[in-house]
């Protein structure tokens, strides 16, 4: 971390609003709200348990309310003179340290205890001696040490979007270097951190050096490198401070918990965010990268080899031509994807039979893994539980799915194409190769689908009317027509849709999910049988089938109940216990 110098980038989810040796964050728990109701729901909550690093706490964590403090402190005379350094200290350049008094040196459980003691209970004493309101002194040791507080954490991390960036950036667009006001380097020659000299050499993420604990490394100096947290607070919050300090009509920054980390205040950064940043402007943070991809190992497979001799052309899993700046524009941040470091995946960390530096997480894995949101399949997953696309994909098997799906992104060349990219894939992925693959993902996905189509509209049955079960009830109606073209509306706007729904069946196959691709699908009951049986079966009876399918539907995309029709006759999506609002009952 450059020192004396502003410092913030993309992603500081820090964790915590906390100090070195044993504050943590109070967890939210139930409490968690995404916007406070009360001041008994704070985004300012620091647990101060420093002490269990030492044996087994006598007393109860303290829940230190840290807004609350400064808010009070502020209200004091000459408190202006000291600010942050009444409980911080800061170190030769000015940054502050987290730690309560001290600077993060190891210090005994002894003097810890008392330095809490000492500075918090005199306080308390000086301010109670002034005929003003304080906190508990010494003879009150459970209004302090509460096992039961009466307050509850909405505390919400900090991510620092492309907007909040481009906001950033634009403070330092005059200065001879924009990146490295924030941004640093270690230079071996200069044994320390440097500004790093140009956006290329930007490491990346803050989280990217900086972990979830400070760490020690022996051969450069300065030894420790601060935990995010540490990191984040120290430079940011100075920084906000020192450009305050500039003049009282100088914008800047939170200094305050809530300020970076309160829902309210989150909602209101990003309003002025959108009105701060010009319509148009380039928020592409550009480190070099390129705008297409072809997604491979980065170094060639060995050769198949049949009968000794090995096969041409390449005869592994295709590439997948990707799209990289439109991924981009999609996510709040590089490290949505590049979670460890800008590196290309499959470079160092995920090999197609995986390494220690990755974690022994095979290339094949970390694109599939639908449980991690970094991964493609995680990441798409995630985007099929919004309402508009739960109500086919709740219902699918949870996984990448069927292998007549796999052409969706590993796109099989023709034509010319063929040749280009066979020998792309006999070769190691370099700079040198970088060019090439790109124009050929380009290529590749030229000819993909934008947008979701199906059948042309005449095509698509008005009604279906379902009635090989009726007995106490008259045959259901269904809008066929209205439902696929309501579908068809909620994923106009979605290019990931267009490119996975790449059939005019796509998605019929939502409701026809184990039939021929049609415009004339087999019915229902071809699969499931009319009769309950006491055979065990994974495949449902048609009753329960039709149930499952329709109400199901509902539930995932939280319509039962509602209006989602724009007509004047437009009636309320039935209820799962509404049995007359699909059909009628017969009259006897």
């Amino acid at each position: 971390m450059k020192n004396g110098k502003r410092r913030i980038k993309q992603l500081l989810a820090v964790l915590a609003m906390c100090g070195l040796g044993g504050l943590s964050a109070l967890p939210a728990g139930q409490a968690f709200a995404s916007q406070p109701a009360s001041d008994k729901q704070r985004a300012d909550i620091i647990a101060i348990d420093g002490m269990k690093a030492y044996g087994p706490l006598s007393q109860p964590k303290v829940v230190f309310l840290h807004d609350k403090h400064t808010t009070a402190l502020g209200k004091q005379k000459d408190f202006y003179k000291k600010e942050c350094g009444t409980c911080h200290t800061s170190d030769k350049d000015g940054v502050m340290q987290l730690g309560y008094m001290r600077d993060g040196a190891p210090v005994s459980g002894e003097k810890l205890r008392d330095t809490y003691h000492n500075g918090c209970i005199s306080c308390h004493k000086d301010m109670a001696a002034a005929g003003q309101k304080t906190g508990p002194s010494d003879v009150q040791c459970k209004g302090c040490h509460n096992a039961t507080p009466d307050v509850a954490s909405n505390w919400q991390p900090i991510t620092v979007d492309k907007r909040l960036h481009y906001r950033h950036a634009a403070t330092q667009e005059k200065a001879d270097n924009t990146c490295g006001a924030c941004h640093h380097i270690y230079s071996e020659k200069a044994g320390k951190t440097v500004p790093a000299p140009k956006p290329e050499e930007v490491p990346g993420s803050c989280s990217y050096c900086h972990g979830p604990a400070t760490t020690v490394e022996e051969k450069r100096q300065p030894k420790d490198i601060r935990s995010l947290r540490l990191a984040a607070h120290g430079d940011c919050v100075t920084c906000h401070k020192a450009t305050a300090a500039t003049g009282k009509d100088v914008p800047t920054g939170p200094v305050t918990c809530a300020g970076c980390h309160g829902p309210l205040d989150q909602q209101a950064i990003a309003e002025t965010s959108l009105k701060k940043v010009p319509q148009g402007a380039d928020l592409r943070i550009k480190r070099g990268q390129p705008d297409f991809a072809m997604v491979r190992p980065a170094v060639a497979d060995a050769p198949l080899l049949v009968d000794g001799k090995p096969v041409k052309p390449y005869a592994g899993m295709a590439a997948v031509p990707f799209d990289h700046k439109s991924h981009e524009a999609n996510n709040a941040t590089c490290v949505s994807c590049h979670h460890a470091s800008l590196a290309s995946c499959s470079a160092k960390c995920h090999t197609p039979a995986g390494n220690k530096d990755g974690g022994f997480v095979t290339l094949e894995a970390a694109m599939h893994k639908v449980g991690a949101t970094q991964s493609c399949a995680g990441c798409h997953a995630v985007i099929q539980k919004k309402p508009e696309c739960a109500g086919c994909h709740d219902a699918r098997p949870k996984g990448v799915g069927d292998v007549g799906q796999c052409g969706s992104c590993h796109v099989t060349p023709a034509g010319d194409l063929k040749e280009a990219a066979a020998a792309m894939m006999v070769k190691p992925a370099t700079k040198d190769t970088a060019a090439a693959e790109a124009d050929l993902a380009k290529k590749l996905l030229a000819g993909q689908r934008d947008v979701t189509a199906t059948f042309p509209v005449d095509d698509i049955p008005q009604t279906v009317t379902i009635g090989s079960l009726s007995k106490d009830y008259e045959p259901s109606v269904l809008p066929h027509r209205k439902i696929v073209l309501s579908m068809l509306e909620g994923m106009k706007d979605s290019k990931l849709a267009g490119a996975f729904h790449a059939t005019d069946a796509a998605v019929c196959q939502g409701c026809h999910h184990n039939s021929p691709a049609s415009t004339t699908p087999p019915r229902c009951g071809n699969c499931h049988a009319a009769v309950e049986t006491t055979t065990a079966s994974a495949r449902p009876a048609l009753k329960a089938a039709y149930h499952n399918q329709c109400m199901g539907c509902h539930t995932s995309m939280g319509i039962e109940g509602k209006v989602v029709g724009k007509g004047a006759d437009a009636k309320a999506v039935p209820a799962a216990t509404d049995c007359a609002g699909c059909h009628k009952e017969k009259k006897k």
